[in-house]
């Protein structure tokens, strides 16, 4: 939406009725009150008219205001020019309306107290002007409402775009994985090592069912985000076989941390891609969860050469990692990159740390 766009349904907008009936009574009745102060301080005779004329007067008055809210409703889709004509129209036109009312009503109770045409002047003027302030209240009342229904709308929008991100970000697997996997099935197959083969599709199958299956927006549990890194490196063990070592550091307290969905996948695809795959001796890869000050660490670190350190900075999967922990956690999730002494390189992911209830155990069945 333009902020043309934008500006012009503020303006074609019209408030619901019943808030502007009560704009219309409450103005009304300020007006009354105001009448009825005024005639109490100038005077009995003064505050009898007011009381005898306000009434019917403020009654009468009030419905007429209606007329500018029909104006706003019924010109709420013609171009803002034609309808700030309407708009002037309307409340000079109900203005006359008003200042005839109360020069008759005026007239048929005996107060008149100027000629006929000098009264309906006198009142054409008051009631242009309170009129105007009506009308200027139903537009911004109008303005109000309508910015708070494309405030909604906005934030719908934004919603159905951050998920569409988060959607994007989660199915981005590497297509390399998928080729190079299929393609050591297909070399198992060729050397009729058949149950590695029906092991490895196995894998992998429980890998891609986990991944079409995760619901973007629904967290899991750090334990399940690390069985499935445990698949996804069985799988690739096949590959790489010695070559390729893991371990998994998961405290029992963090078992039900969550998190999103398939986050660590990238990095740990990164440095089987950049530290094992061109290494000729064993490299180990390392996946962790840690608590630090009321905040979840997790970390994904291997032992490549410094070398293979730099390369796997240059990878999209850093970039998927951090656009997500941003969708998820704004500024409270950050992503640092470091190169251990040992040689290799480390990712540490910070974020709130939110454990999930453990899921009650159903009551034993009764004898």
């Amino acid at each position: 939406m333009t902020r043309v766009t934008a500006d012009r349904m503020l303006w074609q907008s019209a408030p619901p009725l019943r808030s502007a009936t009560l704009l219309i009574l409450g103005a009304n009745l300020f007006t009354l009150a105001v009448f009825t102060v005024q005639g109490f301080f100038r005077g009995p005779a003064d505050l009898y008219e007011a009381l005898r004329l306000g009434l019917p007067m403020m009654i009468v008055d009030g419905a007429l205001d209606f007329l500018v809210y029909v104006a706003l409703r019924v010109t709420e889709r013609v171009p803002p020019t034609l309808r700030w004509t309407a708009f002037v129209l309307s409340v000079l036109g109900v203005a006359m309306l008003q200042s005839f009312w109360d020069t008759e009503l005026r007239q048929m109770t005996g107060v008149l107290v100027y000629p006929y045409r000098a009264a309906f002047i006198r009142a054409a003027t008051l009631n242009t002007y309170n009129t105007a302030m009506v009308g200027a209240l139903l537009a911004f009342q109008g303005a109000y409402y309508a910015l708070r229904r494309n405030e909604r709308l906005l934030d719908q929008a934004r919603q159905r775009e951050r998920e569409a991100q988060m959607l994007a970000l989660r199915f981005q697997l590497n297509p390399h994985f998928l080729f190079n996997t299929l393609n050591a099935i297909s070399s198992l197959v060729v050397l009729r090592r058949t149950d590695e083969a029906e092991s490895m599709i196995d894998r992998l199958s429980s890998f891609l069912r986990g991944s079409l299956a995760a619901d973007p927006d629904r967290m899991v549990a750090v334990e399940d985000e690390f069985e499935m890194l445990d698949n996804y490196l069985e799988i690739e063990s096949v590959r790489f076989g010695e070559r390729l070592v893991s371990t998994v550091e998961l405290p029992p307290e963090l078992a039900r941390a969550q998190v999103p969905p398939f986050l660590l996948q990238p990095l740990v695809e990164n440095a089987v891609k950049y530290a094992v795959a061109p290494s000729r001796s064993p490299v180990t890869i390392a996946i962790a969860a840690r608590q630090q000050g009321g905040l979840l660490e997790l970390e994904v670190c291997d032992s490549g050469s410094d070398a293979m350190a730099v390369a796997s900075g240059t990878g999209v999967g850093l970039a998927n990692v951090r656009e997500r922990l941003r969708l998820n956690y704004g500024d409270e999730g950050t992503m640092q990159l470091s190169r251990p002494e040992s040689g290799g390189f480390r990712v540490t992911l910070t974020m709130p740390l939110r454990i999930a209830a453990t899921p009650a155990k159903a009551p034993p069945l009764a004898a």
